[in-house]
């Protein structure tokens, strides 16, 4: 029963450039008060998200772009003040220490330190701390190739007209539509033709030689917040979901993938297929 109803809830509710896209985000936010979110809660937030005063004093604020300006400079400040690498889960602070994270980029930014190693999910996790203080409302989204492997991010909510928009700490990106300017969320990303989109770095500064790295990632998509059923949206145009990811363990489908992460506690992940510009 609980599983037709959440299945009645992803209802195909977002058109982009005519093309149905089931953000499906209705039984996305069937949550589950199950002890693995606790344990996570824990985890991601060792110490709680911290010093947002000490932060806003940091943000170099583009006061032009009236929707954007703050965020933009939050996903700044956390790329500006750390360094892609692989975690040392031995060093102080753990990189899912909300709290200590964000000290320890206040820090760099004071120069009383160097830049803490961090991978594309904790600097996610920072940059969700900071916004959640802020009342922005935000959730990661992971993004998959078939073969290279896999990215996250945040999509973000504009308060001014209800929409999400992706948040890249780790590339220092957001994306917009080639032709219109327009912003991006992850549904548009996933069924408009990467000739038509860019990455940008600033308002004015766009160019797919900042995300070359991931430039066939955009095919296939889960949100999962560690509260939620997670939700699997694949454009079959670019993604076969057949096709065995063999960056996982064991190398499986990227509907096993999610069972197997996150199924026996938060439910069968809910599949949305949609099609769109290879």
């Amino acid at each position: 029963m609980l599983k037709k109803w959440l299945l009645s809830g992803v209802l195909l509710a977002v058109v982009v450039g005519g093309i149905a896209v089931s953000a499906a985000l209705f039984g996305y936010v069937a949550h589950k008060e199950a002890w693995p979110a606790k344990i996570h809660s824990y985890l991601a937030g060792r110490t709680s998200a911290c010093c947002v005063d000490e932060v806003r004093e940091k943000l170099n604020i583009n006061t032009a772009s009236k929707s954007f300006g703050v965020v933009d400079a939050v996903r700044q400040f956390v790329h500006g003040n750390s360094v892609n690498a692989d975690h040392d889960f031995g060093h102080d602070p753990h990189p899912y220490d909300t709290g200590g994270v964000i000290r320890a980029l206040l820090e760099v930014s004071d120069g009383e330190r160097e830049p803490m190693g961090l991978m594309c999910s904790s600097r996610s996790n920072a940059m969700t701390g900071i916004l959640d203080q802020m009342a922005y409302q935000s959730r990661q989204v992971h993004v998959f190739a078939p073969k290279a492997g896999s990215h996250t991010f945040l999509e973000v909510k504009d308060a001014s007209d209800g929409r999400w928009y992706i948040q890249d700490p780790d590339y220092n990106l957001f994306w917009i539509n080639r032709l219109s300017g327009e912003r991006l969320g992850l549904g548009e990303m996933l069924t408009t033709s990467r000739n038509d989109v860019l990455p940008c770095v600033s308002e004015n500064v766009c160019d797919w030689k900042f995300a070359e790295p991931i430039r066939n990632y955009f095919g296939a998509g889960i949100y999962f917040n560690f509260d939620a059923t997670p939700l699997i949206v694949v454009n079959e145009d670019r993604f076969d979901l057949d096709a065995q990811l063999p960056y996982t363990t064991p190398p499986g489908t990227i509907v096993e993938f999610a069972q197997r992460t996150w199924g026996a506690d938060y439910g069968e992940p809910i599949l949305s297929v949609v099609h769109g510009a290879p």
